[in-house]
């Protein structure tokens, strides 16, 4: 009998290299498929199947072809500006992929866990607990929702929603949190706001939650939250702190201050503790110097 078969779409993003080392740390006899846009080597050796998720017959090709018994679904445009100027791919890729996953996935009995986002809310009535209903604020949000809806209500699938996560990634690569580091470690200054609230999450703190919440029977929506709530700049104080940084350049700012674009939530902050009751071993971490994870990383750089 063939081994079980794991895919993971967007294996060569920030939170992919991690889920894969979680994976396969966790379920060492288990065949993994690592999916993204580009073939990269992913730091363990693994090289990702290149799969462009825009092209319907590729994705069901890939399907057929690993028969998989669990999909971990990654892959989206995730940059709010990226969904904006581009509706249409952003549409294609972030709904109607998921959709055609979702329903693979029911034919052949397959588990399914899409990774949505805290940003399918609006930032008016926070704290958000799962029931809570969606109200988002940009075009990426709104493509969110939709592919929640396209696999919540099918057998055997799991919507997780996670917060801002922070960390070093598993691919030297070019993040948001990595471009704040280098400007903490180097004295430049450094803006954030005051008055954008998050509950960021870790990582690997993320990848080790999909992972046990992959291999287990839940079904509906889940959110796996950060410990604290912090805006952006209480973010870069701790940050900073963990580095070892005794005297950041930060200049506080307000979301406000903003010009143009879609509107920014003032507070996302999601409730975890559906999570952490089931998996007290898992519960997310604070921000400190093991949540960061390795800033060494010696893989090749991939942008995508």
């Amino acid at each position: 009998m063939n081994r079980p078969c794991w895919l993971i779409t967007g294996a060569s993003g920030q939170l992919g290299g991690h889920l894969l080392a979680a994976v396969t740390a966790r379920l060492p006899d288990q065949r993994v498929v690592a999916t993204s846009r580009r073939s990269v080597s992913l730091p363990d050796g693994t090289l990702t199947v290149p799969v462009d998720l825009a092209d319907g017959a590729a994705l069901r090709k890939l399907l057929d072809e690993h028969h998989p018994s669990h999909v971990i679904h990654l892959a989206a445009v995730t940059f709010v500006a990226e969904a904006q100027q581009d509706t249409a791919r952003s549409r294609r890729v972030n709904v109607e992929a998921t959709q055609e996953i979702g329903e693979w996935a029911e034919a052949h009995r397959a588990r399914t866990l899409l990774v949505s986002t805290d940003m399918v809310f609006d930032g008016n009535d926070a704290p958000y607990a799962e029931d809570d209903d969606p109200q988002p604020l940009s075009h990426y949000g709104n493509t969110k929702v939709a592919a929640e809806l396209a696999v919540r209500e099918r057998p055997a699938a799991l919507v997780v929603r996670l917060p801002l996560m922070y960390g070093f990634p598993a691919i030297e690569r070019e993040t948001t949190f990595v471009s704040q580091v280098n400007a903490l470690r180097c004295g430049a200054p450094l803006r954030l706001f005051t008055d954008e609230f998050r509950t960021p999450l870790a990582l690997i703190d993320a990848a080790r939650a999909l992972v046990a919440l992959a291999a287990s029977d839940m079904v509906g929506i889940m959110h796996v939250a950060g410990p604290e709530r912090l805006s952006r700049y209480d973010m870069g104080v701790r940050f900073a702190s963990a580095l070892g940084i005794r005297r950041p350049n930060l200049i506080a700012a307000s979301r406000l201050s903003v010009e143009g674009g879609e509107s920014r939530a003032a507070d996302l902050s999601l409730v975890g503790e559906r999570f952490g009751a089931l998996f007290p071993d898992l519960v997310p971490r604070p921000i400190c110097p093991a949540s960061l994870g390795n800033s060494n990383v010696k893989s090749e750089r991939h942008a995508r």
